[in-house]
């Protein structure tokens, strides 16, 4: 028996190192929030260090090379394979200036994924989600690990249970007030929860486009605003939980074993 527990102790022992080391340190939860209809811009107040993306001084169409986020004499980022529109129905924050889409078939390249490569770890993301559908995905990367991938299908499957539903469709800007009413306008925030990201890519897993505007960025924040839509766990909380799952069940193993000889003996 006094060699079961010693093996035992050293099997408990190797699971909940493996577990420490599967676990990266700056894996994090991440919180999805949703301002109100006809909010298009993040609240700035809550964020610390936070810098806007509006597309409006780039050039429309499409390019794979994309294009650097600089603000004066600072690069926050850089954009690649880009397409960039004017403003119509689908897109363009206000009704005026520029947005951002992938597009394959606008695109006229086949573009599926646009990354945003960022100069220095962000938690927070936001942007103007316009004519959205479920076939939207971003993955926030950590020095080139993925640290969490969501879909809008959720967003979406939110937005339907909510009583002021009507609100979030249709182009809410003047110059496109109603258009495209079947598919949802709203900002959405993400907020990483104890870690940061410092890249971000936007893939269109259909045949529809993702469009956007108000990319915005922040090296922290101080609440999390908006209506929450869902907290994500990160992949490697689940792999934890499975070495858990399996310490306990070799423990209760073994600790049967012991039992059933102490009952041997016994009798």
């Amino acid at each position: 028996m006094k060699s079961i527990l010693i093996k035992s102790a050293i099997a408990s022992s190797v699971v909940l190192s493996l577990a420490t080391v599967t676990r990266p340190v700056m894996a994090a939860s991440f919180t999805v929030s949703i301002e109100n209809p006809g909010v298009q811009n993040a609240q700035l107040s809550n964020l610390v260090n936070a810098h806007v993306q509006n597309f409006d001084a780039q050039t429309k169409g499409y390019s794979a090379t994309g294009f650097q986020w600089n603000e004066g004499t600072t690069n926050i980022g850089s954009y690649k394979n880009t397409l960039i529109m004017n403003p119509d129905q689908y897109g363009a924050a206000g009704g005026t200036g520029k947005y951002f889409d992938v597009d394959t078939n606008r695109s006229g390249n086949g573009q599926k994924v646009s990354t945003l490569n960022l100069t220095s770890p962000q938690s927070y993301f936001g942007l103007w989600w316009s004519a959205g559908d479920s076939s939207n995905v971003l993955t926030f990367l950590s020095q080139g690990k993925v640290v969490e991938t969501m879909t809008t299908a959720e967003v979406v499957s939110y937005i339907a249970k909510q009583p002021n539903k009507a609100s979030y469709y249709g182009n809410p800007n003047s110059a496109f007030k109603g258009q495209n009413s079947s598919e949802p306008y709203a900002f959405i925030n993400f907020y990483s929860v104890g870690g940061t990201f410092d890249q971000v890519q936007f893939t269109n897993i259909g045949g529809t486009g993702f469009e956007s505007d108000n990319h915005t960025i922040a090296t922290s924040y101080k609440s999390i605003t908006g209506n929450i839509v869902t907290v994500a766990v990160p992949e490697s909380s689940s792999v934890l939980g499975v070495f858990v799952i399996g310490f306990v069940g070799a423990t209760s193993v073994l600790t049967r074993r012991v039992k059933k000889k102490s009952v041997l003996q016994l009798s």
